[in-house]
C-alpha cells in the first residue's frame, strides 16, 4: 500500500517522521496518518514527500513489476491520484530487472477542463522537458510568460525551468510530456 511504500523509502533515507515532515512542511502525525494507511496523501502532499526523499511519485504508486522495453497499452504504469485533476501514463519503462533506471521518460497525461496541473510551479532541476499537445489546449504558464498552445503544438522546458500547465477549454486536454533524464 501507499502507506507502506512511504514508510519504507523514509526508513531506508534514514529520516524520522519529525525529519520529513519538517522538510516537506507536513505535521508529523500527518505523514503518520498517510504511513498507517489511515488516510491518502492529497497530490501536493505526495509531490512534497517524494520531492524531499529523492524519488519520482510513479515509485509510491508502482506495482513494483520489471517492464520490458514494449510497454503495452494495457499494462501501462498509472498515476491517479484521488482529487487531481491530472492524470499521468508512463509510455516509456518505469524500471527495469536489473535496476538499471531509463535515461528517458514519457509520460502521456490528461488534465480536467478549466483546471490546472499542479496548484505551484514544476521544476525539474536536471531534466529538460517537452510537451506537445495531442488533442484540447493547454496555457503553460513559465512565470514570467504565458503559452498558449493548440493540438500539434510543443514547448520545450530546459530544467530549472518553472511551469505548470492550465486547461482553459471545455473538454480533457491529452499531451505528451518527455523528460531526459527523467525526473527522480
Amino acid at each position: 500500500m501507499l502507506g507502506d511504500k512511504i514508510r519504507e523509502a523514509r526508513k531506508k533515507q534514514h529520516f524520522t517522521l519529525s525529519q520529513l515532515a519538517e522538510a516537506a512542511k507536513l505535521t508529523a502525525s500527518y505523514i503518520s496518518q498517510v504511513e498507517r494507511n489511515l488516510t491518502e496523501p492529497s497530490i501536493s502532499s505526495l509531490r512534497k514527500i517524494a520531492a524531499v526523499l529523492q524519488m519520482p511519485l510513479y515509485r509510491f504508486l508502482d506495482d513494483d513489476e520489471p517492464q520490458t522495453q514494449v510497454i503495452r497499452a494495457d499494462k501501462r504504469k498509472r498515476l491517479i491520484l484521488p482529487d487531481s485533476n491530472i492524470t499521468y501514463e508512463y509510455l516509456s519503462p518505469t524500471s527495469s530487472g536489473d535496476g538499471d533506471l531509463p535515461k528517458l521518460e514519457v509520460i502521456l497525461f490528461r488534465l480536467n477542463p478549466k483546471t490546472w496541473s499542479r496548484p505551484d510551479y514544476a521544476v525539474h532541476p536536471t531534466a529538460d522537458e517537452c510537451i506537445t499537445v495531442l488533442s484540447g489546449l493547454l496555457t503553460v504558464d513559465c512565470g514570467t510568460e504565458t503559452y498558449q498552445l493548440f493540438e500539434g503544438d510543443s514547448i520545450y522546458l530546459r530544467s530549472n525551468h518553472p511551469h505548470r500547465v492550465f486547461n482553459p477549454g471545455s473538454d480533457v486536454s491529452v499531451a505528451l510530456s518527455c523528460l531526459t533524464p527523467p525526473v527522480h
